[in-house]
């Protein structure tokens, strides 16, 4: 099974949406879990991909935890610097996060709408600790599991996803004429189709009565097509990188935006807290950044 394994606010729903349509295309079953309540029905994580007939997961809220003694897998793995985490689930939480299910989001942003800015980071980094732990349990030496930081998979995303999908193996890397890309687009918008008209057709029939085409591998040029698709100029109605808008989910797209909200006090306190995380992810090289 492939997986991939991100973090809260770790752009793991436009990365979601990317493995949907490569799913999509190559006929196999995707299926997520956010939380231990979307697989404890099943026993475990290990137990819901068993029962689901899962082929590829995504795992949004990553705990090593769920993972022990689990060899079914190989994946990939997304983290962000810790201090953009905070930001941008401070935002995210204030505005725009869904809070369907989650009442304690609920007490939460009722609390933060009361506050000022800087007492509702603070507020924010005692609500998030949990990714943090996150972030600090995992195994970064697995090698079923290739390690990526979100920064550079959002600046270079075709190379980034060409990247994961030679890793886990689904990469068509043989040259194909333009006649044959032709076909590989002709045979994904036909795909489409039958997909969209099982929704009006007697029995979920396909549309045309034709075989699904299923794929083994994706070309690049498959890749490229749903990257360009789900681009965050897109999925963010229209704003490019760095077009701010605090209500959106999609909220600016750039990284390295914890410097415009970090006071003096609050990286002292983020320090006191998770200076040793920032570095062990690969942030800063030493205890005295600024």
């Amino acid at each position: 099974m492939r997986a991939f394994f991100g973090h809260h606010k770790c752009a793991s729903g436009w990365i979601d949406n990317i493995l949907m349509e490569i799913s999509f295309h190559m006929g196999i079953r995707f299926a997520m879990a956010h939380i231990p309540a979307h697989f404890e029905p099943y026993g475990s994580l290990d137990g819901f991909v068993e029962a689901r007939k899962v082929d590829f997961l995504a795992y949004t809220n990553a705990d090593s935890r769920h993972l022990a003694g689990c060899t079914f897998y190989k994946g990939f793995h997304v983290v962000r610097d810790p201090r953009d985490v905070l930001v941008s689930a401070y935002f995210s939480h204030l505005h725009s996060h869904s809070t369907r299910g989650w009442q304690a989001l609920v007490d939460h942003r009722e609390r933060l709408q009361n506050l000022p800015k800087q007492e509702g980071l603070f507020l924010e980094m005692e609500f998030s600790k949990t990714s943090f732990e996150e972030f600090d349990r995992w195994d970064y030496q697995q090698p079923n599991v290739l390690e990526l930081k979100m920064e550079e998979l959002s600046a270079t995303p075709l190379d980034g996803f060409l990247r994961i999908a030679r890793f886990l193996e689904i990469l068509d890397e043989e040259r194909h004429s333009a006649l044959g890309e032709l076909g590989t687009l002709l045979s994904t918008r036909l795909n489409r189709l039958n997909h969209k008209g099982r929704r009006f057709m007697p029995g979920q029939l396909p549309l045309f009565p034709v075989p699904r085409i299923r794929r083994h591998t994706i070309p690049p040029d498959l890749i490229h097509r749903i990257l360009d698709k789900k681009s965050f100029q897109r999925m963010s109605g229209g704003r490019r990188k760095g077009e701010e808008d605090v209500k959106n989910h999609f909220r600016k797209g750039v990284p390295g935006d914890w410097r415009n909200h970090f006071t003096p006090e609050l990286r002292a306190a983020f320090k006191a807290r998770y200076n040793h995380l920032v570095i062990k992810l690969g942030y800063e090289t030493s205890e005295d950044w600024q």
